[in-house]
């Protein structure tokens, strides 16, 4: 039987994430989901001095692509691979990114892949135009209407109002936002953590990414620029500074509390991420440092996924330097210092070691690019900070959460 391979993450790039990144300032869209992935792509590889001709394979997860075309395949194309680099494109659920990701783990573990390229890219879809309903109506009119007077005073009745374009409705457009929403209002509540509580760790958050901003400890950027001469260079800020904002409830759950704000739950945003993850065989091939080394990730119930994975590691939740957790809401992470794993665990009566660099709430998310952002993240802090472990952990609104264990390199041997 072949010996299991370790599966090292070599480096990363991604976008900025921004609300609108594919529009130019006069909301002229401008890049697709190709555009973007291919951008951080081909900066990873330049970076490495890498010809995407060693890439043995390409694979990208995006949660919003609902149309039939394979990305992956068309990045493949774009960044001329040959015909060994297969192409796998995960587009089922808000979970497909980590699916990738595990995939891309279990392809490298097992020695069918030694150097695969993966990469999240998520951009607002934009909503199909349906037929006016009006207009509609009034096409019926005039088929059943019989004789020219009739005729006549069909078309009398036809107006403006008959061609405007009406959107369809998405029913699925804002699920995973919904369910989210409810999921913080329910920790919340059962833990009675108050609305000031929440909004003092988004507060948190934001001073944390504008400090990281400023020191320039984000790494991995790749601007992105517009024929309008614009460019977009770093992270939007997507929190509001106004405190009144900060503190404003939205009212949800059956019945309403009124617990949580707007704020303190994760906002969709767009961007790309992509990641270059490599065996030994193929460090020592193309002569790669890698940045750190991955364990399997792993997936439960609730916190079962981090149990499991300190279990299979042999660490108790002390040893775990740093934590970069994919948050979905404020108070998802005030509730960790109440859960019994955590309850002893410094990291989470402090907060001083859980997304120093700020986290989904100030950043937004893009949900697959997001999650390979965490682990990139991380993998830069662990390095910082000389730094030996790490963990990443994604949550999803089936409460099917997972997790991912980093260790730090150092000097690694080639």
């Amino acid at each position: 039987m072949k010996k299991a391979q370790t599966v090292y993450l070599v480096d990363g790039s991604r976008t900025p994430f921004s609300r609108q990144i594919r529009r130019t300032s006069k909301n002229i869209v401008v890049y697709d989901k190709l555009d973007l992935a291919l951008t951080t792509a081909r900066t990873l590889l330049l970076k490495q001095g890498l010809s995407a001709t060693l890439l043995d394979s390409i694979i990208i997860a995006s949660h919003t692509h609902t149309n039939n075309d394979n990305l992956a395949r068309q990045l493949s194309q774009r960044l001329q691979c040959n015909s060994r680099c297969t192409p796998n494109t995960f587009t089922a659920g808000e979970n497909c990114g980590l699916q990738a990701l595990s995939y891309a783990h279990q392809q490298i573990t097992f020695g069918k892949k030694s150097l695969i390229l993966i990469s999240g890219v998520e951009t607002a879809e934009t909503p199909p135009i349906a037929l006016n309903t009006e207009l509609s109506q009034w096409i019926r009119d005039w088929k059943n209407s019989q004789g020219f007077r009739q005729k006549i005073k069909v078309f009398n009745k036809l107006h403006t109002k008959h061609f405007h374009k009406d959107t369809a409705k998405d029913d699925t457009k804002d699920q995973y936002y919904e369910l989210h929403k409810e999921i913080a209002e329910k920790t919340a509540y059962y833990f009675s953590l108050s609305t000031k509580a929440m909004t003092e760790y988004v507060k948190l958050s934001q001073r944390r990414l504008k400090y990281a901003q400023r020191n320039q400890l984000i790494k991995g950027i790749v601007p992105i620029f517009y024929p309008d001469g614009t460019s977009l260079h770093r992270d939007e800020d997507i929190i509001s500074t106004n405190s009144e904002s900060l503190k404003q409830t939205i009212l949800s759950g059956n019945p309403p509390t009124g617990i949580i704000s707007k704020a303190s739950i994760m906002q969709k945003t767009e961007g790309a991420s992509s990641l270059l993850l490599a065996s030994q065989e193929a460090l020592n091939k193309f002569n790669l440092t890698p940045l750190a080394r991955l364990s399997t990730p792993t997936q439960g119930n609730n916190d079962q996924a981090i149990e499991d994975l300190l279990s299979q590691n042999n660490y108790q939740a002390d040893d775990i330097n740093y934590w970069e957790w994919d948050e979905t809401s404020a108070a998802e992470i005030l509730a960790l210092e109440y859960k019994p794993l955590f309850k002893s665990t410094e990291a989470f009566q402090s907060l001083n070691s859980i997304n120093i660099d700020g986290g989904s709430l100030s950043l937004g998310s893009p949900n697959c690019a997001n999650k390979l952002r965490c682990v990139l993240q991380l993998a830069h802090i662990l390095k910082r900070n000389q730094a030996h472990t790490g963990i990443c952990h994604f949550s999803s609104a089936n409460q099917q959460n997972n997790a991912l264990l980093l260790h730090s390199i150092g000097d690694h041997k080639k």
